[in-house]
C-alpha cells in the first residue's frame, strides 16, 4: 500500500466546479478519506463522491451546498 495525502485550498473555480482532480488515481475509489480541516471527517457516498481521479461534492451530496472558496480539505487515497 502507499497511501497518498493531498491537500487542497479549493479555488472559486473548483468550489463552482464542485470537484477537485487529484494527482493519482485510487486503487480502490471506496477507499478513498475526505477531512474539512478545521471540520471533521466526511462520509463516502452520503457526503462526497469518487469518480476517476475526481473527488466531487455535486448533485446530491451533502457537501453540495456547503463548500466555499478558500475552504480546505485533505483526501486520503491508495494508489499502489
Amino acid at each position: 500500500m502507499s497511501f497518498e495525502v493531498e491537500y487542497f485550498q479549493l479555488t472559486a473555480a473548483d468550489a463552482t466546479n464542485k470537484y477537485v482532480a487529484l494527482s493519482g488515481t485510487p486503487l480502490v475509489s471506496n477507499n478513498v478519506a475526505l477531512d474539512t480541516i478545521s471540520g471533521t471527517a466526511q462520509s463516502l457516498h452520503n457526503d462526497f463522491g469518487v469518480d476517476g481521479t475526481k473527488v466531487k461534492w455535486d448533485g446530491t451530496y451533502a457537501l453540495s451546498s456547503q463548500m466555499a472558496e478558500s475552504d480546505r480539505i485533505r483526501v486520503i487515497y491508495d494508489r499502489s
